[in-house]
């Protein structure tokens, strides 16, 4: 049998371990970025956001002789987490308020990136929350009560979600309101913890680190997301131009809102963990769920994958067959300073906020070969030659292709 002091020893070796290698993990993937290896350069978002985790509750654990979320139920929250996340990009289906580019061919790499980077969605904000709620004093309110608060809140979510679906052009920001007040509403009237719970007793500390929790995350994610390979891009009504990062300025109170929201699906977990039938069958329901929702996310959220090398024509078969023997896979390994001026032009037009091949195509055919060319088109054009009905995105190509010739 293993004593106390050997589990507390064995216990302090890990975390002294995992420490320093999620700073390594953090590195590698800049590294990746600059060396350019494939695949590992379309995971960077990956690698930032699991070293950021790793880090922050191997120090707590340093600290406080405790994991918030590196243990065995590890794996159930990162499909949970997964599952949560894409209840939101079902609904931007229909609001069209994102979308992906330079996403891996291989479906088995796009499918474990959702799976890992929509699973650190609940971990992050929650290992964040933690920390921060540490460092904050009991903040005290005058308490209130909402007669009928679950029927209200509940009521309240579904309509909301039903208007943001009817009107998503004005009624989108709703959209990081809906699952919180659905939510709340049943964690309140099964005596789960619940943010109406907190006012009532008149307490702020614990809603103020969430919001603050979900600001943070908020910023890394936009942080992160502009560095990376693999990304989204906003293309949000009525907020095109003002942005820090991706994000339009305004949506940066969203992230706000959207840490309360993770409070109540946090909330929730903590409750059911506990009845082991009840979570299990959670964990198999975000499963499903998410294995529903990737198809979906590819047909109408992703606009573009990593060119593979061997399409690309316009590069002499010589360079090419010498890029594939260096093990280079896409058209982001080639170093473009070994490319003539013809081919650098081209494969910028391919580069150029994450086309895509498909979508370079389409160009071609129609005679557009460089930046220049895509840049003195206007909306209708390209929308047609494109075959893209959102003009919010064909906006966000003109104005990169235009963006590109000012500074060049």
């Amino acid at each position: 049998m293993i004593n106390h002091k050997q589990k507390l020893k064995r216990h302090i070796l890990t975390t002294a371990i995992l420490i320093p290698c999620s700073i390594g993990l953090h590195l590698a993937g800049y590294y990746a970025l600059w060396k350019r290896l494939d695949p590992f350069q379309y995971f960077f978002y990956n690698t930032a956001w699991w070293s950021y985790i790793i880090f922050l509750d191997a120090l707590w654990a340093y600290k406080k002789n405790t994991y918030l979320v590196l243990n065995k139920k590890l794996p159930s929250l990162i499909v949970i987490s997964c599952g949560f996340w894409c209840i939101f990009e079902i609904v931007n289906v229909r609001l069209e308020n994102w979308f992906y580019i330079t996403l891996p061919q291989e479906t088995c790499l796009r499918y474990g990136g959702y799976l890992l980077a929509y699973g650190t969605v609940v971990p992050a904000i929650y290992v964040t929350q933690e920390y921060i709620a540490s460092f904050i004093s009991p903040i005290r309110i005058k308490s209130f009560t909402i007669p009928h608060y679950s029927i209200f809140s509940t009521l309240s979510g579904i309509f909301v979600l039903i208007v943001t679906l009817i009107y998503p052009l004005y009624a989108f920001p709703l959209t990081w309101i809906f699952f919180a007040l659905i939510l709340d509403g049943y964690n309140y009237r099964k005596g789960y913890g619940s943010f109406m719970k907190d006012l009532e007793k008149g307490h702020m500390e614990n809603i103020i680190s969430y919001m603050a929790s979900g600001l943070v995350c908020g910023l890394l994610w936009e942080f992160w997301n502009l560095w990376s390979l693999s990304k989204w891009v906003y293309s949000v009504p009525l907020f095109e131009d003002l942005k820090i990062f991706e994000m339009p300025l305004p949506g940066y109170i969203g992230f706000v809102v959207f840490g309360i929201e993770v409070m109540t699906f946090v909330n929730f977990i903590r409750a059911v963990e506990m009845k082991k039938k009840i979570y299990w069958t959670l964990s198999f329901i975000a499963l499903c769920f998410s294995l529903f929702s990737f198809p979906l996310i590819d047909r109408y959220t992703v606009f573009s994958y990593a060119p593979s090398i061997e399409k690309l024509s316009f590069i002499n078969e010589e360079k090419r067959t010498q890029f594939m023997q260096q093990g280079i896979t896409t058209s982001y390994g080639i170093d473009i300073r070994r490319l003539n001026h013809d081919e650098q032009a081209l494969i910028n037009l391919l580069h150029l906020k994450g086309l895509g091949y498909e979508n370079f195509m389409k160009l071609q055919k129609a005679g557009i070969i460089t930046i220049e060319n895509l840049a003195t088109l206007d909306e209708t054009t390209l929308s047609s030659l494109l075959n893209e009905h959102n003009m919010r995105r064909v906006r966000v190509y003109l104005k990169a292709a235009r963006k590109y010739i000012k500074k060049k």
